[in-house]
């Protein structure tokens, strides 16, 4: 049996544990507890988990924009910052069902554009995208340059 819970103190270690498998090569375990708490902190940011069988599967994190946020023309914007499921659930119409719990979530929030991104190289994401309705917007060239 499937069942999509919001995140909360209860789950906070499950969800960060999926959030390992997404940020695992770039934070520790502990720094994405700490970013899960904070992210509880802040009312405009939320998570919901996914749930089969009493395992979590998958997430989704979304947040509440009021700056601008690229290939958008309204104000505030619902931001998909990560949707991700764990290999061996792909394919199952999980990220597509945390998805619309994002769509909803926007709309009670009264946001008129929800909003994602993913990066060039990651083709699936990017078909996942355009499969649940998303419309490329633009596309951007990130630059940094070390000053020390």
């Amino acid at each position: 049996m499937a069942n999509i819970i919001k995140a909360d103190k209860s789950n906070i270690n499950d969800w960060a544990r999926l959030s390992y498998g997404m940020y695992g090569d770039h934070h520790s375990l502990e720094e994405l507890i700490t970013s899960c708490q904070e992210f509880l902190i802040d009312n405009k940011e939320t998570g919901y988990l996914y749930e089969v069988d009493g395992k979590f599967v998958g997430f989704i994190n979304i947040s509440i924009r009021n700056d601008y946020v690229n290939g958008t023309d309204s104000s505030p914007v619902a931001y998909v910052e990560v949707v991700y499921v764990l290999d061996e659930y792909r394919g199952r119409g999980i990220a597509r069902s945390l998805m619309k719990v994002a769509e909803e979530f926007a709309r009670a929030n009264g946001c008129k554009q929800l909003a994602s991104d993913c990066m060039t190289s990651n083709t699936a994401s990017e078909k996942f995208h355009k499969d649940c309705g998303f419309e490329e917007a633009e596309r951007v060239i990130c630059f940094v340059k070390n000053v020390c």
